[in-house]
């Protein structure tokens, strides 16, 4: 108790602390949650139009009308085009051939060509789909008119009556919206924690050493994993304290649904804190100074998050990337965050990643204890 008294009094005395502790949660989900997403919401596009005919310009009507689609530049040939997409002016640039209406006639083969900037390669993909997307409409709707023109009315009812006449009517589970702050949010607030748990509980150790005045506790008869747990009781509550203020700021601030258990999240999140106090109380067991500990807590901070699914789905990973998150608490805690939070699971649904989690909390635990050497 008096170890516990000390801590939060340095807690208290130390202004920088203070600060971080309530603005980090308000600055990184207010940043984060909004401008980490992999959607694309404008595409530059620049078009060369060598037909100039009323078919290329409903093509190109239709690109401008769609959402994704901003037309920026009409360059005069593809040597312009390309110098747009090196410059990263243009992400794609669509060049109509001169005998495009010829090809929508069955004279000639239709045609077009799409250069497109590939070096965000998933960005690259999703501006793909959504062009081929708005070109297979646009055929479609020449098909259904052409037919019309020749066969008259009635004939052009029977021609689309002779298309498949499958209607898809789309209902997207968990989110309706598919408002990928949704997917972001419970992320972030692993990474929030994360930071908070680990960086703050080891420097403090660390800094303790530094200045001297754990050599005063390693004479003293306090045993080591009462030290320990005088090191992890005060983070963990600012830890729980830090995840109630991210949730109540995506909730006022983006209306994040919350369709599960509150106190089954916070029981997980309280899991995953041990399991990351104990990893940060044994990497400052291994370090002298600050510099130190920050170099290896970076680096497995940035391994630990990169690969625990936030931006990629584990499953798209090489098998040892997967078998690597055995061992990584981050990737526990996204996936229990999203279950709990977006599909509303229950604890059967998600006890073999709370199982693993325990496991992984408990060894951490225990190996910083087993690492700290108590010595004056």
């Amino acid at each position: 108790m008096f170890l516990l008294r000390k801590e939060f009094r340095q807690i208290v005395r130390n202004p920088f602390m203070i600060r971080a502790i309530i603005a980090v949660p308000i600055i990184q989900m207010l940043i984060l949650v909004p401008a980490v997403t992999f959607e694309i919401k404008r595409i530059d596009l620049a078009v060369i139009d060598n037909d100039h005919s009323p078919s290329s310009r409903e093509l190109l009507a239709r690109l401008s009308g769609s959402s994704f689609f901003r037309i920026t530049a009409t360059p005069v040939n593809i040597e312009e085009a390309e110098a747009l997409l090196f410059s990263g002016d243009a992400d794609m640039a669509l060049i109509i051939p001169g005998d495009f209406s010829e090809g929508l006639a069955g004279i000639t083969r239709p045609r077009l060509q799409v250069l497109a900037d590939a070096v965000n390669a998933t960005s690259a993909q999703l501006s793909w789909n959504y062009l081929t997307s708005v070109v297979r409409d646009f055929n479609r709707d020449i098909v259904i008119g052409e037919g019309a023109a020749t066969a008259g009315i009635s004939a052009a009812g029977s021609l689309q009556a002779s298309l498949p006449g499958i209607a898809v009517s789309s209902r997207f589970w968990y989110n309706p919206t598919l408002n990928y702050k949704y997917y972001m949010l419970p992320g972030v607030l692993v990474i929030l924690i994360t930071a908070i748990g680990l960086m703050m509980t080891g420097l403090n150790l660390v800094r303790e050493k530094e200045v001297g005045t754990i050599e005063q506790i390693n004479v003293t008869p306090v045993r080591k994993w009462e030290l320990i747990a005088s090191k992890v009781i005060p983070f963990f509550i600012i830890g729980l304290l830090d995840l109630a203020l991210g949730l109540c700021i995506g909730w006022l601030a983006f209306n994040i649904p919350f369709e599960g258990s509150l106190l089954l999240f916070f029981a997980c999140a309280s899991i995953f804190l041990v399991a990351v106090l104990g990893l940060a109380l044994f990497f400052s067991t291994m370090a002298s100074t600050q510099q130190q500990f920050l170099f290896v807590a970076f680096f497995f901070v940035m391994i630990f998050i990169l690969m625990s699914g936030i931006f990629t789905p584990t499953e798209s990973m090489p098998v040892w990337a997967q078998q690597f998150n055995w061992v990584n608490p981050v990737a526990y805690l996204m996936r229990i965050n999203r279950m709990v939070m977006l599909k509303g699971a229950g604890f059967h649904d998600i006890a073999r990643d709370v199982g693993m989690l325990t496991v992984l909390a408990v060894a951490f635990i225990t190996l910083a204890i087993r690492a700290y050497r108590k010595r004056a």
